[in-house]
């Protein structure tokens, strides 16, 4: 027990800072961050699977998540991508359809489901990060700060879960899917996602004129709700294939995808939010 809080400590130390170092310094630092995360969580996601009889196709799942990553990396530097990625997503899936066909193993229909569902599960809705962190509105960047400001209201929400539910939580949110999780935690999560958002607003971390308090509002409820229907997500799935952690890439936290379940699911909330009501449209 010692030796795991001590390894959870030690992660946390260097991790922390250094995700936000990533933030700051964008550009190629945070893509190459966003890559290695989205795709070892993907590998790790395969391997999840693999406990369900199924065998999907890894390695060619790995590198359609990598071109799809592409499509993000397009609203920054669009000379890069040449097709659009509704179209790299067709030619995928014939590939892992074809690949099915010919490769001789059980289960085709788990196996072709589980590749094409991992691809969209993780780097597509965990690219957006990319594209969040690089958006502007009337020529102000409010990129960094919105992911900074995903990152510690998860965090925070995470914490306030755990703290609150454990101290004073008794009835389950889903308790199927998640015994420990309690409404208790899961509210407090919510407030607490809500109070740091507007905290970050109200001190003038943001640009002047890009985030009201009502927004602010509003993307503090989104990273309070989906933020913690993504670590349901993820427990879901684990449990279904009858496994406690992910992985254990990360000493006393479990895996990648783990750590990042959350991120998942609140990441492109946030990023359709932002387009669509606070800028009031969408130019990607």
């Amino acid at each position: 027990m010692a030796d795991t809080l001590s390894s959870r400590m030690f992660v946390n130390f260097l991790g922390i800072p250094g995700i936000l170092l990533l933030v700051y310094l964008g550009g190629p630092w945070f893509i190459g961050f966003v890559t290695v995360v989205s795709l070892i969580a993907l590998y790790e996601f395969y391997r999840l699977v693999g406990n369900k009889n199924a065998s999907p196709h890894v390695w060619i799942g790995i590198l359609a998540g990598a071109l799809l990553l592409l499509f993000h990396y397009g609203n920054i530097c669009p000379e890069i991508v040449i097709v659009n990625w509704h179209h790299i997503l067709i030619g995928l899936i014939l590939i892992i359809i074809f690949l099915e066909l010919f490769s001789g193993k059980d289960n085709a229909t788990a196996n072709i489901t589980y590749t094409i569902t991992g691809i969209l599960y993780i780097p597509l809705l965990l690219g957006t990060m990319v594209s969040l962190r690089d958006i502007d509105s009337s020529g102000v960047e409010t990129g960094y700060n919105l992911v900074v400001v995903l990152f510690v209201s998860v965090w925070s929400c995470d914490s306030a879960a755990y703290v609150f539910g454990k101290k004073w939580g008794k009835s389950k949110i889903l308790e199927r899917v998640s015994p420990k999780k309690t409404w208790v935690g899961g509210i407090a999560g919510l407030i607490t996602a809500i109070g740091v958002v507007i905290l970050f607003q109200q001190t003038h971390f943001f640009p002047a004129n890009t985030i009201s308090v009502y927004h602010a509002a509003s993307i503090g409820t989104l990273v309070g709700i989906f933020g913690q229907a993504g670590d349901f997500v993820e427990s879901m799935i684990k449990r279904d294939a009858g496994v406690k952690d992910s992985g254990a890439f990360l000493p006393g936290h479990g895996g990648v995808l783990d750590r990042f379940d959350s991120l998942i699911v609140a990441t492109p909330l946030v990023y359709l939010y932002y387009l669509y009501v606070v800028v009031g449209c969408c130019t990607v």
